[in-house]
């Protein structure tokens, strides 16, 4: 069963947008406007003033790359291919264009189809510009999901040469990561170190260190970094809740993270439920979704994450309606967990045929899950 808040993030892979500065002298006020609302994070208007320019202008692959970037937002894949596809056909080494295709099928977990375009991208691009980086980390990433980790390891070697001070930490831990999965702890272990001398303030990292060693077997070590946060920080309620959550001291996180939740502090309402879970503190958990619910209403992950418990409470009706909300606002980030939610409360419901429709809708988006490849097969052969 799939949540929204998910502990372990490693290799998740690069997915922002990247905020568009301008469409040049030429550009028209449809396009101006479509920049100023797509980098407000308004996609459907931004969308709508794209296609005006591209109507305006249809031979213009600049525009054509901006609608498919909207497109993508807006999760119409389709529609961003075509319009990538169109800017290709007017200009074939348009390296926008060709990371827009990457990304879509990074998304769908097409991760030979990503990697070719990301290798297009690089071969058009004229130098080692943020593009051409961008594009070989999404080509990295590709290969750490293909279980090609000697592969990824050269690639962010290549990266962390001619990366900037700020992108290394990041690029350190996902090499770090890769060489986990090669069983070699002490280089892995050294780039761990390498991450945190240059940004050691983001609790994530250290939880995803301890996980990605803990999942390799290297029990110790996962545990020594987030022994490290709670000596460096003891006072930060909400850090040390989650801390002792992941070293499995559920009753020393619930009090941290109340305390945490009672002073305002959003993210620990995500911590605390799961605690309360796991202590088997059903009705407490209960009332925790339902007071974060009310005073944030539009939190689709969380009207996900309620979904899923609800699931394994075995109260698949409720779980749909929350679900199904979560679903109407449309928001991308966790639209993958929530479709796949929703499709497994409809096998629970023991309505085969829809949830049948449901897996199938589903691995149209996303086709190298495996789970939902599962779940897809065994209704079908039913």
């Amino acid at each position: 069963m799939k949540k929204y808040f998910i502990i372990n993030l490693a290799l998740a892979g690069a997915l922002s947008a990247c905020l568009f500065t301008g469409c040049g002298k030429d550009g028209n006020s449809y396009c101006d406007e479509g920049i100023k609302c797509f980098n407000d994070s308004r996609f459907s208007e931004a969308e709508e003033y794209f296609e005006k320019a591209v109507k305006s202008d249809p031979d213009n692959a600049d525009y054509l790359v901006y609608l498919g970037m909207a497109q993508i937002e807006t999760l119409d894949y389709e529609g961003a291919l075509n319009s990538f596809d169109s800017a290709i056909s007017y200009d074939d080494e348009c390296v926008d264009a060709y990371r827009g295709k990457g990304i879509i099928y990074f998304r769908q977990k097409d991760y030979n189809s990503s990697m070719e375009q990301m290798k297009k991208a690089m071969d058009v691009s004229q130098s080692h510009d943020e593009i051409y980086m961008d594009a070989l980390k999404y080509y990295a990433s590709c290969q750490y999901h293909l279980k090609d980790y000697v592969g990824a390891v050269s690639s962010y070697t290549k990266l962390i040469s001619d990366a900037g001070k700020a992108d290394q930490a990041e690029l350190y831990y996902l090499r770090g990561t890769a060489y986990i999965k090669l069983k070699d702890e002490n280089n892995a272990a050294l780039d761990y170190e390498s991450s945190l001398d240059i940004e050691d303030e983001c609790f994530e990292t250290y939880c995803n260190m301890y996980n990605n060693f803990v999942e390799a077997g290297y029990i110790d070590r996962g545990e020594s970094y987030l022994k490290r946060l709670l000596d460096m920080d003891s006072e930060d309620k909400l850090l040390s809740g989650k801390a002792y959550y992941n070293l499995g001291e559920y009753e020393k996180a619930e009090d941290a993270l109340l305390d945490a939740y009672n002073s305002g502090d959003k993210e620990a309402a995500y911590y605390l439920a799961m605690a309360y879970e796991a202590l088997e503190n059903y009705a407490e958990a209960d009332s925790l979704y339902e007071e974060y619910l009310g005073k944030h209403p539009n939190d689709a992950g969380i009207y996900n994450q309620y979904g899923a418990y609800l699931i394994h409470c075995g109260k698949y009706d409720s779980a749909l309606v929350y679900i199904e909300t979560g679903l109407s606002m449309k928001n991308s980030e966790c639209e993958q967990e929530l479709l796949y939610n929703q499709a497994v409360c409809y096998e629970y419901l023991r309505d085969f045929e829809k949830a049948e429709e449901l897996f199938a809708s589903y691995l149209s988006k996303y086709p190298n899950d495996p789970n939902a490849m599962k779940e897809y097969e065994f209704l079908m052969s039913r």
